[in-house]
């Protein structure tokens, strides 16, 4: 895989503890060798941040207060380093 592009994948999160982790599970079963995940949690006041924070360093997490749906994409956005980047609710998953 020499030369491939790196991909961030930012994940925004707000109250959505029943889906957050199904959506990390999903981008750290992606087989592609450059792939940096965030997760962006936009001041949750479910225990979303459990969840995440359980990831630790698998993941990249960022813990901001609500700021509403594009303040948390945009924090991802300033943070990550991919050349290719990928948004993903924290509702969804990639197969």
């Amino acid at each position: 895989m020499s030369g491939s592009p790196s991909v961030s994948v930012i994940i925004n999160n707000y109250n959505y503890a029943q889906f957050v982790g199904h959506a990390i599970d999903s981008l750290l079963s992606q087989s592609y060798g450059f792939l940096e995940v965030l997760v962006i949690d936009d001041g949750s006041t479910d225990n979303s941040r459990e969840i995440i924070s359980a990831y630790s360093d698998r993941i990249r997490a960022i813990f901001q207060p609500n700021g509403k749906q594009s303040a948390a994409l945009n924090t991802g956005f300033a943070a990550s380093k991919g050349e290719i980047i990928l948004f993903l609710d924290a509702d969804d998953y990639l197969l």
